[in-house]
């Protein structure tokens, strides 16, 4: 392991922290940073010469004046004095660094050189830096939040890490996730990146046993190559989801005043994500529903072709459309199996069973028509995917529903993977919704998500 994964390790994984600049007044970074680590129940240090005593804590001088081993330091102070609180890091033995302030590359040649001496400072003593201009980093499964954004609970622990350049888009990411019902392993806003950056983050998460998806939000890197490099080995065993912008004018500019970043052209990056076998996004959004299939589903497609299983013909098309005009194909079934989905429906004259596979009002009010259909779906060896298209009608006495246990059972004994549409506001989601996804079928509140995401998985499928 190299000492970059040994500092970060103690960094994602600490036993002990120390806040520098802690602060008894409210607005302060240091008074927030201490509120975001309330529910972190590993030993928390406040350092500040200025106090003795903060919420509770015992205030020390400085980090080596605690006495005992700080795997993570959070330095919530201006930028001259991050040197400094550094140094007293270096001395103390600290495992990992995260600074807020910003104040350094990105103000042109002064901040570089400002960064150039935190670098210098940070590798001779070999702490991961992650920032300076930065939201900060996390761990849910141990309620770790070092971050100056403290959230009304702690995060849902999952598999799915995300890495942002930009703290805000880190927020975004969260709150998607959160939305969404995806939990989260790591994140980190790794900022101007000292010397952390997204190769190094990506090699770390690869090895990290609790991280299965990566996301990573870019705005530019100056180590191109070796992000490339580790993408390419990390995607054959974990899928990475990249969002990349400064694909405008205006989004290029502001990458270097915002993060020191320089963009570069948005093609290679976009060859470089498909030539590793990572995934590219057009959102944040997107991002995250990709992330929530592979995140949920058991298994990966091996191909391209999809089935969609529906009573509604109207978002059913949505969804194809999207899917199809992303690559996919929908086949129609075979003829054995429209033949008995035919003699199911019992219509008075012939309808086609083609894809969508449209089950009509006796899919809706019938829950075993439903079922059989997308039993016969399954079996149908022309399919890799299937997609659900259901409309609930949140009244229980009334009509049919999704038929959750046969959904489940059937998916349970299958290699294809199942993505449930179940139309709805994303406020008040229907009954089902839960059980679907503890069983691997993940539920979108419209299609155009839901096909988007599926299309993208598919993709990766294919690179491989």
């Amino acid at each position: 392991m190299s000492w970059k994964d040994a500092a970060l390790d103690r960094l994602f994984n600490p036993k002990s922290i120390a806040i520098i600049g802690a602060s008894n007044q409210p607005n302060k970074l240091g008074a927030l940073t201490l509120r975001a680590l309330k529910h972190f129940k590993a030993k928390k240090f406040p350092v500040n010469p200025r106090h003795s005593e903060i919420d509770g804590f015992k205030c020390h001088f400085s980090a080596a004046d605690i006495g005992e081993e700080i795997d993570l330091a959070v330095i919530a102070l201006g930028p001259m004095n991050v040197l400094p609180a550094l140094k007293d890091c270096a001395e103390a033995g600290v495992g990992g660094v995260i600074i807020f302030s910003a104040g350094f590359k990105e103000l042109g040649p002064i901040g570089e050189e400002h960064q150039k001496q935190v670098k210098e400072l940070a590798d001779a003593s070999r702490i991961a830096v992650i920032g300076p201009n930065c939201l900060g980093a996390g761990n849910p499964s141990i309620a770790l939040n070092a971050t100056f954004f403290p959230h009304p609970a702690p995060l849902e622990s999952g598999d799915v890490s995300l890495v942002s350049q930009s703290g805000g888009v880190a927020g975004l990411m969260l709150y998607e996730a959160a939305d969404a019902g995806v939990g989260i392993a790591k994140f980190a806003s790794i900022g101007n990146r000292v010397n952390i950056d997204f190769h190094d983050m990506v090699r770390y998460l690869g090895q990290d046993k609790e991280t299965e998806v990566i996301c990573l939000f870019v705005e530019g890197t100056e180590h191109a190559r070796s992000m490339y490099e580790e993408m390419a080995h990390v995607a054959k065993s974990k899928p990475i989801i990249m969002y990349k912008v400064g694909k405008t004018p205006t989004s290029r500019k502001a990458a270097l005043s915002h993060t020191g970043s320089l963009a570069g052209r948005h093609e290679l990056y976009s060859a470089a994500a498909v030539q590793s076998g990572a995934i590219e996004t057009d959102t944040v959004t997107e991002m995250i529903d990709t992330a929530k299939i592979l995140s949920i589903c058991e298994t990966c497609p091996t191909g391209r072709n999809v089935a969609i299983v529906t009573h509604t013909l109207g978002p059913s098309l949505i969804a194809a459309q999207i899917l199809e005009n992303a690559g996919s194909s929908l086949p129609p079934p075979s003829q054995e199996t429209s033949s008995i989905i035919q003699e199911m429906l019992a219509m008075p004259v012939e309808i086609s069973i083609t894809n969508p596979v449209d089950l009509l009002a006796q899919g809706w009010a019938n829950p075993d028509i439903f079922a059989e259909a997308f039993n016969l779906i399954m079996d149908d060896s022309r399919y890799d995917a299937v997609m659900i298209v259901f409309s609930p009608n949140y009244q229980e006495d009334i009509g049919g529903g999704v038929p959750i246990d046969s959904i489940l059972k059937k998916t349970s004994s299958s290699e294809k993977v199942v993505v449930a549409v179940l139309n709805s506001p994303v406020c008040t989601p229907p009954s089902g919704k839960d059980r679907l996804e503890h069983g691997g079928v993940p539920v979108f509140s419209n299609p155009e998500r839901a096909a988007q995401a599926l299309s993208n998985v598919l993709r990766q499928s294919r690179n491989h």
